[in-house]
């Protein structure tokens, strides 16, 4: 993937704690504060360097210019970051927090320089045998792939997400959940400099647990969501979404786990404009083939926003990986990911010499291939090299063909003090 750097607004730049936020603070001091020294603090702390070089840093089609003119598409970068991940236990309460930045130096394009971080917190209660949840905040600021930008624009954006969710046991059989969901995702470009999204869900889930390592279950949800500050030109109202679905989980004596969602979704607007629907879910499966050797299938469809285009897409995508752990020192990751991708309403064409915008419907078709090495000589030491693979070819979209090859290496020097902990699964 390539990454980018928007100049045109630098608000998203400025951390807004929100409500919910001060709780990534609250854990923050709560984890280096010397109380917690003395209590079941556990962290990895990691410094990481990554060399790569990309023969198509801005996903454009051959021959195509790139946005600071010519035909140069290949570049290389080095990124340097950190990396914190701690977690406070007491009693049955688990606090934590997670805390990532990275520093992009590019050798030809010096204007796509930029920093990403992540800051990640919660809280995951217990309350006896009875009551669960989590509490959690996450902040995000990243570089927008030119893949999911229409004009090659350089776009920096930044996603805050709050979660909470409560769990109920009603018996040794029945189990309730209630999960809500802000996410507000700011996008500035060049037309639209305070285009963002607000999205606020809710949903329930019932499911039955009388069967040792499966679950069953259905749940529901509602999502709302507002376009805002879309630019002079774009009409994009505010949508709603539901989907009802039945959940399933199993996992068999460690040897293989599943879990899996299937039901219906339709999202809707007032202007008909992000109306769209059709059957979503998602189907994980794992197996370990051999005490060496796992074997991962994830398939998915779900209705999406664009907001690039102030619209909806449909994603549809079947991804496989295989691991191979040669020695505790070697392991190998292969995968590869194919995407279907549907924009309804959002195709252009070539009209007069010129790209025009029509209500064709376009169609994206993405291939993703990846390998990677990871060698652990000492503990405090990964080296990790990969190369990858991506191509798109779209239907009624102008351009939209590319192809890039990756080769990096990765750098990693960590300490660790005791076992992170495994956390609730947020989504």
């Amino acid at each position: 993937m390539a990454w980018g750097v928007s100049r045109v607004n630098d608000r998203q730049c400025r951390p807004r704690l929100r409500g919910a936020g001060w709780l990534l603070l609250g854990a923050t001091v709560l984890l280096v504060s010397p109380m917690a020294a003395l209590a079941e603090l556990v962290m990895t702390v990691a410094a990481t360097s990554d060399f790569q070089y990309n023969s198509n840093v801005f996903d454009t089609q051959s021959g195509f210019a790139n946005p600071f003119g010519g035909t140069r598409s290949g570049d290389s970068y080095v990124n340097n970051g950190g990396k914190l991940d701690a977690s406070y236990l007491w009693s049955q309460q688990q606090f934590y927090a997670t805390l990532t930045g990275n520093d992009y130096h590019f050798g030809h394009f010096k204007q796509l320089d930029h920093s990403e971080y992540n800051l990640d917190g919660g809280w995951d209660w217990k309350i006896g045998r009875v009551l669960d949840g989590i509490f959690d905040v996450d902040r995000i600021r990243s570089a927008v792939s030119f893949y999911n930008l229409v004009d090659s624009s350089l776009v920096i954006q930044t996603e805050q997400r709050e979660t909470a969710r409560a769990g109920l046991q009603v018996n040794p059989d029945w189990r309730t959940e209630l999960t809500g969901i802000t996410r507000t995702v700011d996008q500035p470009q060049l037309l639209a400099p305070d285009l963002s999204l607000r999205e606020t869900s809710g949903q329930l889930g019932i499911k039955y647990t009388g069967t040792a390592g499966v679950t069953a279950g259905i749940a529901a949800t509602y999502l709302k969501g507002t376009f805002e500050d879309v630019g002079p030109t774009a009409v994009a109202p505010s949508y709603n979404q539901k989907t009802a679905a039945l959940t399933a989980t199993d996992e068999v004596n460690g040897q293989s786990t599943f879990r899996g969602n299937i039901g219906y979704t339709r999202r809707s607007s007032d202007s008909g404009i992000n109306t769209v629907s059709g059957v979503t879910g998602e189907v994980d499966y794992r197996r370990a083939l051999t005490g060496k050797t796992a074997a991962e299938i994830d398939l998915t469809r779900q209705v999406n926003a664009y907001l690039t285009n102030d619209a909806s897409e449909i994603d549809s995508a079947a991804a496989l990986t295989v691991t191979w752990q040669a020695t505790y020192k070697i392991a190998m990751v292969l995968g590869y990911t194919y995407t279907y991708r549907q924009l309804p309403g959002q195709g252009n064409a070539l009209v007069g010499g010129m790209i025009v915008p029509n209500d064709s419907n376009r169609v994206d078709r993405l291939n993703f291939a990846t390998l990677s090495l990871s060698y652990t000589p000492v503990q405090w030491l990964i080296l990790k090299p990969y190369i990858s693979f991506q191509n798109r070819t779209s239907q009624d979209f102008v351009g939209g063909r590319f192809d890039s090859n990756v080769i990096g290496a990765q750098f990693s020097l960590q300490w660790q003090r005791g076992t992170i902990p495994p956390r609730s699964t947020l989504y």
